[in-house]
């Protein structure tokens, strides 16, 4: 267990204080975007597939673009591509509250912005992963990752109150103004970063360093495996989150059922980001796959027709596991992937653990409907807890260890 004192440590150094600082403020205002995006949409037009055609376009622009911008953060500064990447997220979040509070809601217009902010969040991520290193020591990268995490999930609990008080005062066009100039914010204090100069990779053709960067990921068996289960992980929650409202709202409760279950999960998200600030496990792969595989609780319990507030607890330790998890992974990587790589390798980590989201959400009700709620869930819960507790076995996973000698030489280049 990490001292108290220890774990605020990494928000002594200015260099990480300026960074979090910046991305916890966009966090907030993407928090509050989505839902005032809901809003403003499904108010004019009463269309969930309107809503979702933006959302989506959004998506699969981050999906499709995740490798070139993995590729182009271990070409350029990181430091500098986040920042181009957050003021065009800006001038596009800008864009879309003006067209909203003008009254204009053009599903078209908001599709396309959205996709135009999905690219440049697929720079901005990869870039993302390799900068944290830069900004603290080996000491406290742990502690690093985690404050990253709790800025995170601090968010999902202040964006949607912010959304809807702006919502129902100025309008939900107001509401992405704010996240617009959070991005700007974000930019202005990553602009003030003084980092040491971290190594490129060379300049080669685009095709090959994609390549490289593949075969860094495949030569790591803990990494390639656990992305498996990182990627069934985030099917099983698109399945619980779309079969979830059904049987909550008809058969626990109605719409209070629902809300106590998803309110639930963001209060255990944000625990679990807090107990990963103080945790320093042994076997850091070991306790992030067992706290992974707390996300097949809900859908068992749900599955068997718990109350609602049985489901919500169980919903919180499945969001909470997976706050704890990342930090721990993310350290994990820092440490092992070489620095000139990490970026494209992240690339191929995010495109890969987000790859059967939307393959989640479009069988979740056809396949409801052809075996039924109950099996799909249990089927669901029992893939999701295979895959985090299955790769157990593997001596990679159990022998890793935080801060090991193979860990020094990247240590040393950040």
């Amino acid at each position: 267990m990490t001292p108290l004192r220890d774990s605020w440590a990494p928000l002594r150094d200015p260099r990480f204080c300026l960074l979090w600082t910046g991305q916890t403020l966009s966090n907030v205002g993407d928090a509050v975007t989505t839902v005032a995006l809901a809003l403003a949409i499904v108010t004019a037009t009463g269309s969930a597939t309107d809503l979702g055609v933006v959302l989506a376009a959004q998506a699969i622009a981050t999906v499709a673009l995740m490798l070139p911008g993995g590729v182009w953060a271990d070409r350029l500064p990181r430091q500098r591509l986040m920042l181009a990447a957050d003021l065009v997220r800006g001038l596009t979040h800008a864009v879309m509250g003006f067209e909203l509070i003008t009254g204009t809601v053009d599903i078209v217009h908001l599709a396309t912005l959205a996709a135009v902010s999905g690219a440049a969040s697929a720079f901005f991520l990869p870039a993302s992963t390799g900068l944290v290193p830069a900004t603290v020591t080996q000491e406290h990268l742990p502690a690093a990752n985690a404050l990253m995490a709790i800025g995170r999930r601090g968010s999902m609990l202040l964006g949607p109150g912010i959304a809807t008080a702006l919502a129902l005062t100025a309008g939900p066009g107001w509401a992405l103004i704010l996240d617009a100039v959070t991005f700007v914010v974000s930019a202005t204090l990553l602009g003030r970063l003084r980092l040491a100069p971290i190594p490129s990779a060379p300049r080669e053709r685009f095709t090959r360093q994609l390549v490289e960067g593949w075969t860094e990921l495949h030569r790591h068996r803990w990494y390639w495996t656990n992305l498996v289960g990182h990627s069934l992980w985030n099917m099983g929650r698109c399945v619980l989150i779309t079969i979830g409202p059904v049987i909550a709202i008809g058969s626990l409760g109605g719409e209070l059922a629902w809300g106590t279950i998803v309110q639930g999960g963001t209060v255990g998200a944000l625990c679990g980001a807090l107990i990963a600030l103080r945790a320093k496990p042994r076997r850091p792969l070991v306790t992030a796959n067992i706290a992974l595989a707390l996300g097949a609780l809900p859908l068992v319990l749900l599955a068997a027709g718990a109350p609602a507030l049985i489901v919500g607890v169980a919903y919180g330790l499945m969001t909470g596991g997976v706050s704890f998890m990342a930090p721990i992974w993310e350290t994990a990587v820092q440490e092992h992937i070489p620095a000139e790589a990490i970026s494209r390798v992240s690339a191929y980590d995010w495109m890969l653990s987000l790859g059967l989201t939307p393959l989640g959400m479009a069988l979740a009700g056809p396949l409801a409907a052809t075996v039924g709620a109950t099996a799909t869930l249990y089927g669901t819960a029992a893939l999701l807890a295979i895959s985090c507790l299955g790769v157990l076995v593997l001596p990679d996973i159990r022998n890793l260890r935080q801060g090991s000698a193979d860990a020094a030489p990247n240590a040393s280049r950040v």
